[in-house]
């Protein structure tokens, strides 16, 4: 082996071997001292990214238990509340009680009756000035409200504590099944309840409609309660509302405007201030109300437009006068005839409820036409409302055209209806698909009703060939045929192809008694009737008049109300008008409960129980709420040891395996030192070999 000066491999190797000692030694002390086995990426880049990821997952859980410890707290507050008022309404009943009792006077009662407003009053404050961290809970505004309860978006519980008021409480919730508005009189046996003919609407049972009275709500519902005895169904006329129309800009003249049979003179708009018009417009209408039934609502939004509401039920009629085409439409109104007439007229009808007095099921049949009654043959729930909707509109639905219990619903597509041969996206199964989309938000489900057509007067003397649904179909019907002959030679072509089609045919007399038929599509998709061709020599009416595309209705089912909204003023493209459907209230609410009488005194006894019962649900709801919360906190604290753990395994240091690294490092240091020591003292040694 050569002997060399200038480089000193021994000592080189030795400072190596002693810097990788000395680096396991740092590490060593730097995890004993930390505690932790990393303490940068350089320790370990995946296990750091899989750590954080721990850490922030528990970090969140830590302030989603906090959060839910809140939320019981919250509830707790809202609960003793009610609890205190539930005392209240208690000796209210007892109070009332006492009052319908016979040996009282007068003025004993009347005594009475000051203890049960102080006791109101009281359950008014209570309910407005309950609140928890400076939101109250028990005036009606508390709704919607999230508790972020996890570690990560979206992991909320949502929270509803209804209105406690004496403005709220006492008058009960009916669930029912709300008709479609129909311009058209019912006639005897349209509508059949439970077995029971109802008989035809009657103008004289509607003394407040300016037109068309035996039409509307009113007299509609007045006619299914003649037959409530036997039906055991009762009708309830709800609001007329109607939605106005979208407004770019300010009209610029006035103009006047009949209302109920009142003119009012519209007010004429300057610059582009379209929300200050609209607000004007309805305060003229709103001077008004007294006289015509119908209050107008401006919400802001231009594109909406004034929405009518006549709260009793009555028709409400709006036309013009002054020469120009659809003149309401240019404040907001919605449009009258639409036909471009310059004296155009409509008359708008509202919505009856169906209400089963023992809550069993309602049994809708019809020996008639149904439209007429407003609704669909079919049986319903008697404890859930429900809400039969017009036909939807030949528009595709755009998100938010309908809103439904304040949830915005999103756009019909095509691929949701596999059934319709054109316009698939129109149809009313594409739409209830729409809207069952959002059932769990909504609480609302969907379902497309059977499409109906009914054909007109049928020529004879016709050979020709025709589509249903993109099915060609050929009849042949001679010279001189029979009505029913006729009837019967169209029924049978287009039965001949129903398996392609998906469309029946049923014979149907008219209410002129002429022989006829309708279409039938009972999975609610489109009828589409076109390209007709008449062989040489024929030539006539099949009873279509022309190409047709008829679509269906949609019915809604729900445990709860249904409050149908808009936000693009398009709700015309699912068949809904705006308002509240399917939910009705009855019997005296809390506030004006008045035991000075005998009367007041029983009719109170049911306002109370009803308010006891509405004060209960309230109870029951928030202390479900507060075992949820603590379930939810007690498995939030088992997975946040877990994840703990878990972190723990991957970034905390052993101490029994560092101790032995730093006793082994330090170990190697020593000897490190003693061999570079001996190494450095090599070269000296070639220094003999020049000495001799």
């Amino acid at each position: 082996m050569p002997q060399i000066i200038n480089t000193n491999i021994a000592s080189i190797n030795a400072q190596r071997n002693l810097d990788r000692s000395q680096e396991a030694n740092q590490t060593a002390l730097e995890r004993l001292s930390s505690g932790l086995r990393i303490n940068s990426a350089a320790d370990d880049a995946a296990g750091l990214a899989i750590s954080t990821r721990f850490e922030s997952q528990t970090q969140g859980l830590a302030v989603g238990i906090r959060n839910a410890n809140d939320g019981v707290s919250l509830a707790q507050t809202a609960e003793g509340a009610l609890g205190s008022m539930t005392d209240n309404l208690q000796r209210i009943r007892e109070l009332s009680l006492q009052s319908a009792n016979a040996t009282n006077s007068a003025q004993d009662r009347e005594s009475l009756n000051q203890e049960v407003q102080e006791l109101k009053a009281e359950i008014g404050r209570v309910s407005r000035q309950t609140n928890f961290n400076g939101t109250n809970l028990l005036d009606g505004s508390f709704e919607g409200a999230n508790f972020q309860i996890g570690a990560n978006r979206g992991e909320t519980v949502s929270v509803n504590i209804s209105g406690a008021t004496p403005d709220e409480l006492g008058a009960a919730q009916t669930d029912g099944i709300t008709s479609s508005p129909s311009a058209q009189a019912m006639q005897g046996g349209d509508l059949v309840l439970n077995g029971f003919s109802v008989p035809s609407s009657e103008a004289g049972s509607d003394d407040t409609s300016f037109a068309n009275n035996s039409a509307s709500a009113i007299a509609k519902a007045a006619a299914v309660n003649e037959r409530t005895d036997q039906s055991g169904v009762k009708a309830v006329a709800n609001q007329t509302s109607v939605t106005g129309s979208a407004v770019g800009s300010v009209a610029g003249s006035t103009a006047t405007i009949t209302l109920n049979g009142v003119d009012i003179d519209m007010p004429a708009g300057t610059g582009n201030d379209v929300e200050g018009f609209l607000n004007s417009v309805a305060e003229k209408i709103n001077k008004n109300t007294g006289q015509t039934g119908v209050e107008a609502t401006f919400n802001g939004d231009p594109s909406v437009g004034i929405t009518l509401t006549a709260e009793d039920g009555r028709n409400i009629t709006l036309s013009d006068t002054d020469g120009a085409a659809d003149v309401p439409a240019q404040y907001g109104l919605a449009g009258s005839s639409g036909d471009g007439s310059a004296d155009d007229s409509r008359t708008y009808t509202g919505t009856y409820t169906l209400i089963s007095e023992d809550g069993s099921d309602i049994n809708i049949e019809s020996d008639g036409d149904i439209s007429r009654a407003g609704f669909q043959v079919g049986t319903f729930s008697g404890t859930n409302s429900g809400a039969a909707g017009q036909v939807v509109g030949a528009s595709d639905m755009a998100s938010g055209d309908i809103t439904i219990n304040g949830v915005p619903i999103g756009k019909s597509v095509a691929s949701a209806d596999t059934s319709s041969s054109t316009a698939p996206a129109s149809s009313a199964i594409a739409k209830a698909a729409a809207i069952n989309a959002s059932s769990d938000a909504t609480g609302v489900t969907a379902s497309a009703n059977p499409t109906l057509y009914t054909a007109g007067a049928i020529s004879d003397n016709v050979d020709a060939t025709f589509d249903v649904n993109g099915t060609e179909i050929s009849v042949s019907i001679p010279s001189g045929a029979q009505p029913a002959e006729r009837q019967t030679a169209m029924v049978d072509a287009i039965n001949a192809k129903s398996g392609q089609t998906g469309v029946t045919a049923e014979a149907f007399t008219d209410s002129g008694g002429n022989d006829t038929f309708r279409l039938v599509a009972e999975d609610g998709r489109n009828i589409q009737v076109d390209n007709f061709t008449f062989n040489t020599g024929t030539s006539g009416d099949l009873g279509f008049g022309g190409a047709v595309t008829q679509r269906s209705s949609i019915s809604l089912q729900s445990a709860g109300k249904i409050e149908i909204g808009t936000l693009t003023g398009n709700n015309a493209s699912a068949g809904f008008e705006v308002g509240t459907y399917g939910s009705n209230e009855s019997g005296q609410l809390l506030r004006d409960v008045d035991i000075s009488t005998v009367e007041g005194a029983n009719d109170a006894l049911s306002a109370i129980d009803n308010a006891l019962n509405q004060v209960n649900r309230q109870r029951a709801s928030l202390g479900a709420i507060q075992n949820r919360f603590e379930s939810t906190i007690e498995n939030q604290e088992v997975a946040s040891e877990n994840l703990k753990a878990a972190n723990s395994r991957i970034r905390d240091a052993d101490f029994a395996k560092e101790t032995a690294e730093l006793a082994r490092t330090q170990t190697l240091q020593q000897a490190g030192l003693s061999i570079l020591s001996q190494a450095n003292q090599q070269p000296q040694q070639v220094l003999q070999l020049l000495q001799g």
